[in-house]
């Protein structure tokens, strides 16, 4: 009779490790929504924002700041004239980590941006959409040419 009382209780404590790893495991899947759904639907700051083609300075060319928002480059979308001289401005206050090491393969570009050295400067020859990103792909965006 005492193995019979000891085999019920095992069962019960396995029994009651089994429920909760089963709620820890739905928590942890709630959770992992929770982040992708507000990602894919965020709009608050209209992450996929762009630059339209007013961005030429004086007759210095395209000027272009580039920061981050909700996790990626912002603005995501640049649009760019077509052989207009194009700076890219870092902000290396807010650009960090792999970010600040920015490749535009299309037109060769491969820069880590710092503190003092944070222009990206290149004329887009080439009409087209193009991405770029961090060194890690983490981040990540597209330059319209046109």
């Amino acid at each position: 009779m005492d193995l019979d009382h000891f085999y019920l209780a095992k069962m019960k404590i396995e029994l009651g490790i089994g429920k909760l790893l089963g709620i820890f495991g739905v928590i942890l899947i709630a959770i992992f929504l929770i982040f992708a759904v507000k990602n894919s639907f965020s709009k608050g700051d209209n992450v996929n924002g762009s630059i339209v083609n007013d961005n030429i300075v004086n007759g210095e060319g395209q000027v272009v700041d580039l920061t981050v928002k909700d996790y990626n480059y912002y603005p995501n979308t640049i649009n760019l004239a077509y052989n207009v001289p194009a700076k890219i401005v870092v902000d290396t206050d807010k650009v960090k980590g792999c970010f600040q090491n920015i490749a535009i393969p299309e037109f060769n570009i491969r820069k880590l941006v710092r503190q003092g050295d944070n222009v990206i400067s290149f004329i887009p020859n080439k009409k087209g959409t193009f991405s770029f990103s961090c060194s890690m792909g983490m981040g990540f965006g597209k330059i319209v040419v046109s």
